[in-house]
């Protein structure tokens, strides 16, 4: 046991080191080192012009990255579009807070005073929803995502100037998200919803009719349709241009309108094709859920008694559809969605396979599935053998026979705005090895919801021919002229 330098003992040797002595710059080369070096510092300042401003490499940090992710909220209203200012670090609308005190006010106002101006109070008993919402006076939010829509934007509107529950009980909410550059949407929107909140819109649809008649242009992107059933095509023409069939409050404004502006990093193509490959389909329905929980938390407030989602691409579909959901008082609702097709392939088709029952085949598949793995319905790579809504449809059925389901689609749902409060959601990750619109309605079903669907009830999607449909049809059109056009 030794001491060390300290006094106290140690079990480690001691060794005696003299650390060498270091060398150090005589005074004169100093000299000439500081000299030299204060000769550069001002030349750089004064001189090279050192002292001006220069472009910075910026690193992008945090705040970057938050702008990057910002949104924006527009309202419709009869004067125009009106951009809504956000609150730094919220989400909260500068409006919502015009009846607080503002900072720079004197005048002492009383506790009740105060309370009045920036205490809401909702009872959300009074929000649950009911089968017969319409009568009760249940507010509707009404949500519909849209990405490069601008060409299928008349017929959404067409639809929802066509539904029957009372309009003024309904708010109306956009997400306009990841359009291509050269795109038009949001701005179609914009215009759409002024003229919708104005009672005009019917008068502007009917001059854009005239103007594209008067062009008489027909394109290749509308050949398809010399290839469908005729009756369906004259039947969805008299439904949008035929003012004599439309209800009596048609063009009466909505209770609010709402746009929303963000992207989610949606790279996948809108084609027919692009969108339904399966092997996009996990990603795909991922981001998707992401931008429906976007919105819903955005635009649910506490007035809401029920959500209803619809696609834009809706070609037709009843008017009293809310009404014909609702009735039913299930927690989610929804429809038969089937599509039209070309006469050469049979006239329509099963389009939303989504909605469906468990089946044991597809509980022991999800077991051989990694975590993370997304079961796709519909594709020959995932056998599930699940009853399909889709599949059960009599064009002759009851209307209002019900089928409790597990999973659902998104075309057109329905339901009550407890559920979101509640915490249910659209997965953005894999849930029991779904996402999305499946994911939600499972989800639902673990949570103690009733889901169900209506096997009868149809609504109608458009008909987006496939790259192989487009070249049949090229085929028949190059038949039909070398017979001379017959």
């Amino acid at each position: 046991m030794v001491l060390d330098d300290y006094g106290k003992k140690s079990d480690l040797p001691i060794h005696n080191f003299t650390p060498k002595k270091q060398n150090t710059f005589p005074p004169l080369y100093k000299k000439i080192v500081i000299g030299v070096t204060s000769i550069f510092i001002l030349w750089y300042l004064f001189l090279s012009g050192g002292g001006e401003d220069r472009p910075v490499l910026q690193i992008p940090d945090e705040l970057d990255k938050l702008k990057s992710s910002s949104h924006q909220l527009y309202k419709a209203t009869k004067d125009g579009i009106v951009e809504i200012e956000l609150k730094e670090n919220s989400s909260a609308e500068s409006e919502s807070s015009a009846g607080g005190v503002k900072a720079e006010e004197k005048t002492p106002i009383s506790e009740d005073e105060l309370f009045k101006q920036t205490v809401s109070y909702y009872d959300l008993n009074d929000y649950r929803g009911t089968g017969d919402g319409l009568s009760q006076g249940d507010v509707v939010l009404f949500l519909m995502p849209l990405r490069n829509a601008e060409s299928v934007l008349p017929m959404a509107f067409h639809n929802l100037m066509n539904l029957t529950y009372d309009h003024s009980l309904i708010d109306i909410a956009f997400l306009v998200s990841d359009c291509s550059p050269d795109d038009r949407t949001l701005e179609t929107v914009f215009d759409y919803s002024v003229h919708l909140q104005n009672g005009t819109l019917v008068e502007k649809f009917q001059s854009e009719e005239e103007l594209r008649k008067s062009k008489k242009f027909r394109g290749s992107s509308d050949l398809y349709q010399l290839y469908m059933d005729q009756d369906y095509i004259n039947n969805v023409r008299k439904s949008y241009n035929n003012p004599e069939s439309y209800h009596k409050d048609y063009s009466k404004p909505f209770r609010s309108v709402s746009i929303f502006r963000k992207d989610f990093g949606q790279m996948i193509g809108q084609g027919f094709s692009d969108r339904h490959a399966v092997k996009v389909q996990g990603i795909r329905r991922k981001l998707m859920g992401r931008a429906r929980n976007w919105l819903t938390t955005n635009a649910l407030k506490a007035e809401h008694s029920w959500v209803y989602w619809r696609d834009v691409d809706i070609e037709t579909c009843p008017g009293t559809v809310i009404q014909d959901l609702m009735q039913h008082n299930y927690d989610v609702m929804v429809p038969n969605v089937w599509r039209p097709l070309p006469t050469f392939l049979g006239n329509e088709q099963p389009y939303d396979l989504n909605s469906w029952i468990e089946s044991d085949p597809a509980l022991e598949l999800a077991k051989t599935l990694d975590e993370d793995d997304v079961i796709v319905e519909g594709y020959a790579e995932y056998p599930t053998w699940r009853v399909h809504l889709a599949y059960l449809r009599d064009a002759r059925g009851n209307p209002n026979e019900v089928l409790d389901l597990d999973g659902v689609g998104g075309v057109s749902i329905l339901a009550k705005a407890k559920i979101f409060r509640h915490g249910v959601h659209f997965p953005a990750f894999t849930f029991l090895n779904h996402a999305e619109t499946e994911a939600f309605g499972k989800m639902a079903k673990e949570m103690g919801f009733t889901v169900g669907g209506l096997p009868h009830y149809t609504v109608w999607h458009i008909y987006e021919p496939s790259e192989d449909d487009l070249k049949e049809i090229a085929k028949m059109e190059r038949k039909k002229r070398r017979k001379g056009g017959k």
